[in-house]
């Protein structure tokens, strides 16, 4: 007997497992008894050969033991598990009187796998044997389990390695789809593999060389359905585009370098002087000192002056290095003031910036009254000592003389502008009006009084709203024009006065009037950019501000107000540049800070403006910066950090709207939808409040589009966004808006058409592309082409 038989053997589609009295059909399994099991096994082992009667007894009962009855049944027992038939045998058959033969060659397992052929003429069908036979044959669950443990590892390595080797988000998630895909096609290989001249072939060959085969199978099925899927990945981002995560982003602080304008040797500023006894009436005799002298050299042809309020920004006797890197000019006056007794002791210096030396030195000692004489020789000896730096055809400029106040009516109205120059409130509106009354008490056509009133008022109509400071106003500037008409400030404060009522006609006169008289004026150019802009003039507009900066040396302000109308027109890049030319003048100014912040925050720059509104947060905490901040964070998915700077905005200014619609975003992204409502609810109740005071307002109105679109009133947003569209027409962020409230909707072609728009007027695509709020278009191929144009 071949003792591998009892190890099992198939006779055709049966398996046969002797030692069990097991039997495998494509019916199920059935159950052989001891002595039926006996039989089989010895007919297994001479296959094709008659069995004696006797042989079978004596083998399967022992010698004597047996009885042909017992042989009978068992044979029957055999036949019934084959369902094989007596008369028409398949496997078993009847030789009369003598014995039996086993009629098919029975096929050890330890010597092979069966030979079964699927779809052959003669093979048995897939269906002829259970699925998990099938699995097990083909090698499917081993090819699933080794998948599966090789494409885990691969994932792991994906996620330790590249983190390491800084390569881009994409990359990990290619691999992992890769990895995904790749498992129906390793099951698919290992299940059709076998198939060889139209057949299926599962195996014919030695147990050895069975489990050889199926290793390389699987090996060829995890390394072919891997090399598949990285094709169909590839395919598939290359035309449709992978899923992008919203895992938060890293981005460093960014290190901002700046580069001020050039020092022009014409150029020059006035510090302010030193008191030295520290009595108000010293410190009055200085300020005005300081003010007539710049007055005047401001009318000398080609000399450029430091504006007051820059000058001012700087300590008396201030480092010759701090005043050239800060006012960017070449030289500089500086002085001192005492009152002692009846005497008026005065000290200037002209100094070079760059080498602090000095150019001109000279004291003074006269009575108070000689007061005008020392401004008019200090402005002489200044002029006569820039005189060898300005250009040749302004060399022989002369100031003009004009008719000087009395000195105590000059006292009273120097108290009236210093009071006038304290922040705005009723206090000092009301004081600064009584000085310049007391002072018209001395002298009633004092011209510089009556321009003071003048300004006074038309500052105070923002403050009080009383609309009686209008025509206050308005006569007190014609009677400082009919005493003297070349004061271009009275100008100036009637063209601010016009431009706060909405009379913007009358305000670009005023303007123009006052340039009239000094075409270098400032505060007249940047007014009537600024009219400019709201009479949809923006060409205008950029030639007001363009001429405005760079006509005082260190005079941040204008380059300020400039970047400011480039931000409103979408040039960003442009922006930038003036915000930094700002800040490269005064570091320390929060506010220049703060716009070259948001500048690079709407060009996507994120680290550059994280570094901005880290500085500015330095310089002073303020509700803006830190807003700011918190967009940078909910650009890049980071809301946790966004939550907490929006939360630091709000606790500095918990009545403005817009800090709070900014926390309903950041939630909204975050999932938080019913904290996120709850701060949309609260913002609308702010902006609301807003509009009642300024109902017109267009950044207003945008504003409480989207709070109502977030709140799910479209109607409402969609028509504050047509109002705001007929307010300012063709700015970029009405389109924007548009668009994330059709996106909000739903409305994907819409949104598409309404964010082309803005990007063609400028807005960020970067920013675009960075939206929560866009998240749904991010596959949408017109809206890729958009932020990436």
């Amino acid at each position: 007997m071949n003792a591998d038989l009892l190890q099992g053997f198939y006779l055709g589609k049966l398996l046969v497992e002797p030692l069990t009295g097991k039997v495998t059909g494509p019916s199920g399994n059935v159950h052989l008894g001891p002595k039926a099991a006996e039989v089989l096994l010895q007919l297994a082992s001479s296959p094709g050969e008659l069995v004696t009667r006797e042989r079978l007894l004596e083998q399967a009962w022992g010698e004597g033991q047996g009885t042909h009855e017992s042989l009978s049944r068992a044979i029957a027992e055999i036949r019934h598990a084959f369902d094989d038939q007596e008369d028409n045998p398949t496997y078993i058959q009847t030789l009369p009187r003598r014995g039996y033969r086993l009629i098919v060659t029975p096929e050890s397992v330890t010597e092979s796998t069966s030979s079964v052929v699927i779809g052959a003429n003669d093979g048995v069908r897939v269906g002829d044997i259970g699925i998990l036979e099938n699995l097990k044959r083909r090698g499917v669950i081993e090819t699933a389990i080794a998948y599966l443990i090789v494409g885990w590892l691969i994932i792991q390595i994906v996620d330790s390695v590249f983190e390491q080797l800084h390569l881009p988000t994409w990359a990990g998630t290619f691999v992992t789809v890769l990895v995904i895909a790749g498992f129906p096609i390793a099951v698919s290989l290992s299940w059709y593999l076998e198939f060889r001249g139209g057949d299926a072939v599962f195996d014919n060959m030695s147990a050895v060389e069975a489990r050889r085969r199926r290793f390389s199978r699987t090996y060829l099925s995890v390394i072919g359905a891997l090399a598949v899927a990285a094709v169909l990945v590839f395919a598939y981002d290359r035309y449709v585009g992978l899923p992008e995560g919203d895992e938060p982003a890293v981005v460093d602080n960014a290190e901002l370098v700046f580069e001020p304008p050039p020092v022009t040797e014409n150029s020059i500023a006035v510090l302010p002087f030193m008191n030295i006894d520290g009595s108000d009436d010293t410190q009055i005799f200085a300020n005005g000192l300081v003010d007539d002298v710049l007055t005047r050299l401001a009318q000398v042809r080609g000399l450029r002056v430091s504006a007051r309020g820059d000058s001012f920004s700087l300590e008396p006797n201030s480092p010759s290095d701090t005043v050239r890197t800060r006012l960017r000019v070449a030289h500089y006056l500086e002085g001192s003031v005492q009152m002692s007794g009846d005497r008026l002791r005065v000290i200037v210096q002209l100094i070079d910036s760059k080498t602090g030396f000095h150019v001109m030195s000279r004291s003074f000692d006269r009575q108070p009254e000689d007061f005008f004489d020392v401004r008019d020789e200090i402005t002489s000896l200044t002029v006569a000592s820039m005189r060898p730096a300005l250009p040749p055809k302004t060399r022989d400029t002369v100031v003009q003389a004009v008719e000087d106040p009395v000195l105590d009516a000059y006292l009273l109205y120097r108290n009236g502008v210093e009071v006038s120059r304290l922040p705005t409130s009723i206090d000092s509106i009301t004081s600064a009006l009584s000085w310049f009354d007391r002072a018209l008490e001395v002298d009633p056509d004092y011209a510089a009084a009556y321009a003071g009133k003048c300004s006074t008022y038309a500052r105070g109509y923002a403050e009080v709203d009383d609309p009686s400071y209008i025509e206050l106003a308005e006569s007190s500037c014609a009677r400082a024009l009919d005493l003297n008409p070349n004061l271009d400030v009275v100008h100036v404060a009637l063209g601010r006065l016009y431009e706060s009522t909405g009379q913007y006609g009358e305000s670009i006169a005023a303007y123009q009037d006052s340039l009239k008289i000094d075409p270098f004026n400032v505060d007249a150019l940047i007014g009537l950019g600024n009219v400019y802009v709201v009479q949809n003039e923006p060409g205008l507009a950029e030639q007001s501000f363009r001429q405005a900066t760079g006509l005082f040396p260190g005079d941040a302000n204008t380059y300020n107000w400039f970047g400011s109308f480039l931000y409103r027109q979408g040039r960003y890049r442009d922006a930038v540049e003036q915000y930094r030319i700002a800040v490269s003048m005064n570091p320390n100014d929060m506010n220049s800070m703060t716009n070259l912040g948001t500048s690079y925050l709407l060009l996507g720059e994120f680290g550059l403006a994280r570094t901005a509104f880290d500085n500015a947060i330095r310089i002073e905490p303020r509700k803006h910066a830190w807003s700011n901040l918190s967009l940078v964070d909910y650009y890049l998915g980071n809301y946790d950090e966004a939550e907490k700077s929006v939360t630091n905005a709000i606790s500095l200014e918990p009545k403005d709207h817009l800090p709070r619609s900014n926390l309903g975003d950041i939630l909204w992204a975050a999932g938080a939808k019913e904290r996120a409502r709850a701060s949309y609810e609260h913002a609308r109740t702010l902006c609301e409040s807003a509009l009642s005071v300024n109902p017109n307002d267009p950044y207003l109105l945008m504003d409480l589009a989207w709070i109502s679109a977030m709140l799910d009133d479209f109607e409402r947003a969609q028509g504050l966004v047509e109002r705001f569209m007929q307010l300012v027409p063709g700015d970029a962020y009405s389109h924007y808006y548009a668009g994330l409230i059709a996106a909000r909707q739903g409305q994907d072609e819409i949104a598409i058409a309404a964010l082309s728009k803005a990007a063609d007027g400028g807005l960020s695509r970067a920013l675009m592309a960075a939206e929560p709020h866009l998240a749904n278009l991010r596959q949408h191929p017109q809206f890729i082409q958009i932020v990436n144009k």
